[in-house]
């Protein structure tokens, strides 16, 4: 994270989800490079005249200005860098990166910054944009694979079942196993 100043700081993050909070507000939960997974406050990102909303869309890759506030620190400004617009086109590569924002939604903890976990996060959505651009079939190998790498990297046992793990039902995994059959 860059200071420009002593309440303003920029960084760059993977956006895992949004929680609407009051009218047109809403919390974002996402996962930085410099400072691990987060959550920020998108003021009235609910309104018809936001500016910020496209760049702040779940499966974006941002960068983004903060101002720390009382609460949540609240995003001032953002630009989207990639959009991964082949996986978002492709049902089967959506389901694969939704299990894996889910992942790191349910089992990485707030505020623990960890390089091996963004460069793991960044480079399967780039991978599974490029799958999806190429047409590629293969998906539930795919998503056993991220699985068990995540799992490594986070010093677990690769093969114990994710659910039990999280102590929480994986909604993306039992859609993604209807879509990637």
């Amino acid at each position: 994270m860059l200071e420009n100043n002593k309440n303003i700081m920029r960084t760059q993050a993977i956006i895992l989800k949004k929680i609407p909070v009051r009218e047109y507000d809403e919390l974002v939960v996402c996962y930085t490079k410099d400072s691990g997974k987060q959550i920020y406050q998108a003021k009235s990102i609910l309104r018809p005249s936001s500016k910020q909303a496209g760049h702040l869309d779940i499966l974006n890759l941002v960068d983004f200005s903060l101002v720390q506030k009382n609460s949540h620190p609240i995003i001032t400004s953002s630009f989207c860098l990639d959009t991964f617009r082949g996986l978002k086109s492709s049902l089967p590569a959506l389901a694969a990166a939704y299990f894996l924002l889910e992942c790191f939604d349910k089992l990485v903890f707030e505020g623990e910054s960890d390089p091996k976990l963004w460069d793991f996060l960044h480079s399967h959505l780039r991978e599974y944009d490029r799958l999806a651009q190429e047409g590629r079939a293969g998906w539930p190998v795919v998503i056993k694979s991220a699985r068990e790498d995540l799992l490594k990297i986070m010093g677990y046992d690769h093969t114990l079942p994710i659910e039990q793990l999280a102590n929480a039902h994986f909604k993306s995994l039992q859609f993604a196993r209807k879509v990637v059959k």
